[in-house]
């Protein structure tokens, strides 16, 4: 959700001649992070969710106990990162 806010090769002042990604770069580990068996189960969630809003019938009995526990903290970031959009929140 703020993958955006991450990093812009362009200013990194340690990132590569050829516009790549430096040795440290937040974009690197995060994708480390989304192949990961977590990562995994997190892009499930989402992808449930997604579904969902497009009217696809899940029952609860349907979603394993860790995707539900991640869509549950997705969506709890999710309105995290919009009170924080909302002015008056100093952003």
């Amino acid at each position: 959700m703020r993958r955006e806010e991450l990093c812009d090769p362009r200013l990194c002042a340690d990132s590569p001649a050829d516009g790549g990604r430096c040795d440290h770069c937040p974009l690197t580990h995060l994708d480390i992070a989304q192949s990961s068996e977590r990562g995994i189960v997190i892009r499930c969630a989402l992808d449930l969710m997604n579904a969902m809003k497009l009217g696809v019938r899940v029952s609860l009995d349907e979603i394993r106990g860790d995707e539900f526990q991640a869509m549950l903290i997705v969506a709890e970031e999710r309105d995290l990162l919009e009170r924080e959009k909302l002015p008056g929140n100093g952003r």
